[in-house]
């Protein structure tokens, strides 16, 4: 199986979102953990204000907490391909520039399991002095594919959780339905890490 890296990105006039807000604990997601207890009704993201004149929404939202946000036509597309396996949903609103909530319908894709799959052999880049299995910054990473459960079509390595993965059969499905704010790479010849 061979995979690609998922860049998300804002188009011209497409917004940009902050921080998640009324999650508590909400960094603990990073770590791949489930959420615990119901999530928060009140869960949102505002358009962030650095953009004031980028109000447009795209099918993938690029936020600073860097989660993979997606649209309702998106998520839809991805339940129906059987992508979600080992991965949450949580529904969240957008709130723009004038703090109203978009009608339009969001959702937190929340991988839950981030599988020990970077060769580190062949992969060339610096480790967090805080947290050594973490890699800070990359110049080339390779996976093995050996070490990923073949019914995993999106994920986020282990050693490396900035972007998501996405099986390279589900990455063309995607790519071909035209959704918009994310585009695909080969991880071998990525170089924008």
């Amino acid at each position: 199986m061979n995979y690609k890296i998922g860049e998300i990105f804002s188009d011209k006039g497409v917004c940009r979102l902050g921080t998640i807000e009324n999650v508590p604990e909400w960094a603990e997601l990073h770590h791949g953990f489930p959420h615990s207890g119901p999530f928060p009704d009140d869960a949102q993201f505002r358009m962030s204000p650095d953009f004031p004149k980028d109000i447009k929404l795209a099918d993938t939202l690029v936020n600073t907490e860097r989660f993979f946000v997606v649209s309702e036509r998106f998520l839809k597309f991805l339940e129906e391909a059987n992508a979600l396996v080992q991965n949450d949903v949580f529904e969240v609103g957008i709130l723009n520039h004038k703090g109203r909530r978009e009608k339009a319908k969001y959702y937190i894709v929340h991988q839950l399991n981030h599988p020990h799959c970077v060769d580190e052999k062949n992969s060339v880049g610096e480790k967090s002095p805080i947290d050594p299995t973490q890699y800070l910054a990359v110049q080339k990473l390779t996976l093995d594919p050996n070490m990923i459960d073949k019914k995993l079509l999106i994920f986020r390595p282990a050693e490396y959780r900035h972007r998501p993965f996405v099986r390279e059969d589900l990455a063309s499905k995607i790519a071909a339905e035209g959704f918009t704010g994310i585009e695909f790479f080969d991880v071998a010849t990525y170089n924008r890490f």
